[in-house]
């Protein structure tokens, strides 16, 4: 079942129906408290997304993403080596039995080299696929983010992790560090600007809830009609839009968490909500 879909339903609809009651002054009212609400979200949140950064916020991000990165490098670092252990003892059966004695021919075969994979994670859908081989699935508005953190330095420690050898086993363990780094760097700033955001919008609610006071009052006065009821029941999905979005936009910071890659799923698995996801106007304030 798809919880995400019926709670996005239920608030559209009860949006329309609460601006269809507050009428005229409810979408007077809406209208000044959203320009407020973006405004601040716009202003404050790169502000407190500083304080963040250079706090303890950041550090407990990064401490929980780089286990989680490190623990999947681990993995699969194991399991390429035993591939290479399990070659290794097929290319000596292989070379026992083709061993003749030296009134023959000798019998060779032809190994071979395996061809080095060329990896650029600085672009998003390679860096999104790579994170898949480590159980981290990440949406593209996610990895469009990270993949701005890699450099040339971090693409060379991933072709040294994607292709041990005796000859580099001794960087691994620092190719490993650098990838990590770079991407769990990225990722917890990408989480600090969710908490941001989550933070300017509890503020900008505080303020625009004195103004919505103000609106109720003036609106329980009989002067609005059936025409401003309409048009305050169509601002009530408009706002109901604009919270669906941002809460979009703060799924997409968490969508490494267990939490996030749930309701990612469900947002991605609905051609409605994923149709608001990808055409999302608020996406700026990831970005911003």
């Amino acid at each position: 079942m798809n919880y995400v879909l019926i709670v996005t339903l239920i608030l559209l609809v009860a949006a329309f129906a609460i601006g269809f009651y507050r009428g005229l002054f409810g979408l007077l009212s809406g209208l000044l408290s959203w320009v407020i609400i973006i405004g601040f979200l716009y202003v404050a949140t790169p502000l407190i997304e500083e304080r963040y950064m250079d706090g303890a916020v950041y550090q407990k991000f990064y401490n929980s993403v780089s286990e989680h990165i490190t623990s999947g490098l681990v993995q699969k670092e194991n399991q390429t080596i035993d591939q290479i252990n399990e070659q290794r003892e097929e290319d000596e059966d292989s070379q026992d039995t083709y061993t003749t004695d030296d009134s023959t021919d000798e019998e060779t075969t032809d190994i071979g080299t395996p061809k080095k994979a060329k990896i650029d994670l600085s672009d998003s859908g390679s860096l999104r696929d790579y994170l898949e081989k480590l159980d981290i699935n990440l949406p593209k508005k996610a990895t469009d983010f990270i993949s701005k953190a890699v450099d040339s330095t971090t693409n060379a420690a991933v072709e040294i992790a994607e292709n041990i050898s005796d000859d580099n086993e001794k960087k691994l363990s620092s190719a490993n560090d650098t990838i990590t780094k770079t991407i769990a760097g990225q990722t917890a700033a990408l989480m600090v600007k969710g908490l941001a955001i989550l933070t300017s919008l509890l503020i900008a609610f505080i303020i625009t809830r004195v103004i919505s006071l103000i609106a109720q009052f003036i609106g329980d006065l009989p002067v609005v009609g059936g025409f401003s009821r309409a048009l305050g029941g169509i601002w009530g999905i408009i706002v109901a839009l604009m919270i669906i979005w941002i809460f979009m936009d703060v799924v997409t910071c968490f969508s490494i968490t267990p939490s996030g890659e749930k309701l990612m799923t469900q947002i991605e698995s609905s051609g409605f909500l994923n149709i608001l996801y990808v055409d999302n106007p608020l996406a700026f304030l990831i970005n911003k």
